[in-house]
């Protein structure tokens, strides 16, 4: 009897800590793309948009990764600036048809490379991976 009673505590133990030990975790923290800082001209793909907040991520071409001691940003973020020029395959366009996979030029403020000043896309090629949609 004593053993069965063992047995079924030890069950309840099992079934109960990996419940408790998953609510201690503390959930993962979204990370979010440093801005851009060089006053060059930018090319890659765009990572995510938020047309709401002006930003935008752009997964750069590998020869423009940012490579500093600490870390490697092969993402970063733009705000855009004021009266910013967007075009869309040529065409005059809003932030809004900016979208995740579009090939992109970004021309940095020279003021502040944070800011875009001038924003050329392209839409993805039908046999374009598409990056996923968080931003690094």
């Amino acid at each position: 009897m004593k053993s069965i009673l063992n047995l079924l505590s030890i069950c309840l133990l099992a079934a109960v800590l990996p419940a408790t030990a998953q609510e201690a975790a503390p959930a993962k923290k979204k990370k979010m793309a440093p801005l851009n800082q060089a006053k060059e001209v930018r090319t890659g793909k765009i990572y995510s948009t938020k047309p709401e907040n002006n930003r935008f991520t752009v997964r750069l071409d590998d020869a423009q990764w940012v490579v500093t001691p600490e870390k490697t940003n092969k993402v970063v973020a733009f705000h855009l600036k004021e009266g910013a020029k967007i075009t869309i395959d040529g065409t005059e366009a809003k932030v809004e048809g900016l979208q995740k996979g579009m090939r992109v030029t970004v021309t940095p403020s020279a003021g502040d490379p944070g800011k875009a000043e001038k924003v050329e896309a392209t839409k993805a090629a039908a046999g374009e991976k598409k990056t996923s949609d968080t931003e690094e």
